[in-house]
């Protein structure tokens, strides 16, 4: 069984316009599907991400929305349909990442992660899922969390909150919709090479290296792999699991000295 043939799949990835998101959409239409670009501002970068799709012979569109309304992940759903007549993947990768002490964090910090990783996920769920329902044809929902869901990491109290509900909302909504041929899932995404990291910290690859067992820090690329294999029939009866991308780093949690930002 291939896990690689989508090419009669249309698919949305969100925050699709950086390292992460790029990597999926660019994935999935190098499986064949067709891939609506969402993201929300640096339009350049999203048209950068269509243009190499097409260059290959894919299929890709952009689309500009803030997620973290309920009317913008309906209308998100509507544009995918109107340009290739369904949906079945929705990849809800679009999400916030802040680094404050839970003692510092205050209701604007706590409402601008909820507002985009667990609110906008969730109506990107809804809506995609009533779309596939309404198609009578299955559907995969994936959602982006972290490790930080997993294993608790100071600093991340509001953000590891908002990455655990992704895990149990994965979990649930795999329980509603898995009788209408919709798996959900979600991956745990470790420590992940991209500009923020490395602005961050310069050494990160090698910081990182020397605490995951697999002895190197993960790729856009290792993460776009994993959606692909569980939007593909190879994955079929992997429903409401949580699969880790973070090189066995869960097993231990060892921090690297220089800090702990994923």
């Amino acid at each position: 069984m291939t896990v690689s043939n989508l090419h009669d799949k249309v698919a949305i990835v969100t925050g699709a316009n950086r390292e992460i998101g790029a990597a999926m959409a660019e994935a999935l239409a190098g499986a064949g599907a067709a891939v609506l670009v969402a993201h929300y501002g640096e339009a350049e970068r999203a048209v950068a991400v269509v243009d190499r799709i097409r260059a290959r012979g894919g299929r890709a569109e952009a689309f500009e929305a803030d997620l973290r309304g309920v009317a913008a992940n309906q209308q998100m759903v509507v544009r995918a349909v109107e340009l290739w007549g369904r949906l079945d993947i929705l990849a809800a990768n679009a999400g916030v990442t802040l680094n404050v002490p839970f003692l510092e964090t205050d209701e604007a910090t706590w409402n601008t992660l909820v507002d985009l990783n667990l609110k906008g996920s969730f109506f990107a769920a809804q809506a995609a899922a009533r779309q596939m329902i309404a198609q009578g044809s299955g559907g995969r929902i994936v959602f982006s969390s972290s490790v930080t869901g997993v294993q608790a990491i100071a600093g991340f109290a509001a953000y590891g909150i908002t990455k655990a509900g992704l895990q149990h909302m994965a979990r649930t909504l795999g329980l509603e919709l898995g009788r209408s041929g919709i798996t959900v899932n979600a991956l745990g995404i470790g420590a992940t090479l991209n500009e923020r990291n490395l602005s961050d910290n310069p050494n990160y690859a090698a910081d990182w290296a020397g605490v995951v067992p697999t002895g190197r820090v993960g790729l856009s690329e290792d993460v776009a792999a994993a959606l692909l294999f569980l939007c593909s029939p190879a994955a079929a009866m992997v429903n409401g699991h949580t699969l880790l991308i973070d090189g066995g780093w869960s097993a231990t949690s060892n921090l690297p000295a220089s800090g702990h930002d994923n």
